[in-house]
């Protein structure tokens, strides 16, 4: 590794956080925002983070906070399938939407079958696709009113976990059918990279062959060898969104032994965290940030260097 990679990522600096509401352009349905931003505000970027399913964007807390100490403006919406909403809308399922049970809800067989519904259910495809639009249509407001800093002027990403990773998928060129409406195409210009992380594959959710025909780079596709999906699919399913697609400024990181969360994605995940797979995974995701959103020549040289580890990691790394 060259002496420019070594130095990067740099120290971290102190980060700030803030909830805001938003108004949606489309629907005009109010949209919880959370923003996450260096406290200096001197900023590289901004980053879309969607979260998974039954998660909201008050998670995925220890990833984006290290994203924005190292330089981003990092805004994650919540989305209908918020567990805490679906509870809230629908009172049957024996809920309050403060229920601390509702954390749990992977295993808990009515929550459980009630979200996997909903994964599999066109409007809420529609609706995340929908609510991502209302953040980009209010994102010079957003970054203005935390970092202070104009998006005409900075490069965006979009990234996302599971349900997360595949919203972020539509913005970057993938088409998906919608039954009795057409294929539709979200394609975003704004976003200048996307990072998929545990992202679904074929056949479902609107996706097949010829799906990621159009999908455009830089993509980075991470996923582990105990990930699985959400009809039993294995690993390598979920490494689809990198085989099927065209080349062109492409990667694929498959850590050894990680599953579905890849080391801790939430504080309420239902598999034990593994630091050392946390600690790799935001070290490989913010060196593609850096590498295609900052222009840093150390992270792009750091990102070649990878081999067949990432720290105590093992992985295996593939581009195209």
């Amino acid at each position: 590794m060259d002496s420019v990679s070594e130095q990067w990522p740099g120290s971290p600096r102190p980060a700030r956080a803030t909830r805001r509401m938003i108004t949606s352009p489309e629907d005009g349905q109010p949209v919880e925002v959370t923003c996450r931003w260096p406290e200096d505000g001197a900023v590289k970027g901004f980053v879309v983070f969607c979260h998974g399913l039954g998660a909201s964007g008050r998670d995925q807390e220890e990833l984006t906070r290290f994203w924005a100490s190292h330089g981003y403006l990092v805004v994650l919406p919540t989305f209908a399938d918020w567990v805490g909403a679906v509870a809230a809308a629908e009172p049957g399922l024996g809920y309050a939407a403060d229920d601390r049970e509702l954390l749990r809800w992977t295993t808990v067989p009515v929550l459980r079958s009630r979200l996997y519904e909903i994964l599999h259910t066109p409007a809420y495809w529609l609706a995340r696709a929908g609510i991502v639009r209302a953040v980009m249509a209010r994102i010079e407001d957003i970054a203005a009113s935390t970092c202070g800093a104009s998006v005409g002027t900075l490069p965006g990403a979009i990234a996302g976990h599971s349900f997360g990773a595949y919203t972020s998928q539509l913005f970057s060129g993938v088409e998906i059918d919608i039954p009795e409406d057409g294929t539709r195409d979200f394609t975003d210009e704004r976003f200048r990279a996307a990072l998929l992380l545990s992202a679904p594959g074929r056949h479902q959710q609107g996706l097949r062959d010829g799906s990621w025909d159009r999908m455009r780079g830089p993509v980075l596709t991470v996923t582990g060898t105990h990930d699985v999906g959400s009809r039993g699919q294995d690993w390598r399913w979920k490494t689809e969104p990198f085989e099927l697609a065209p080349p062109g400024d492409k990667c694929l990181t498959v850590f050894a032994d990680a599953d579905h969360y890849l080391g801790g994605m939430t504080d309420n995940d239902p598999t034990p965290h593994r630091p050392e797979q946390q600690r790799a995974v935001a070290t490989l995701t913010l060196a593609f940030l850096d590498a295609h959103l900052g222009r840093d020549p150390g992270a792009r040289g750091w990102l070649e260097s990878i081999s067949d580890r990432i720290g105590a990691c093992p992985v295996t790394i593939r581009r195209k």
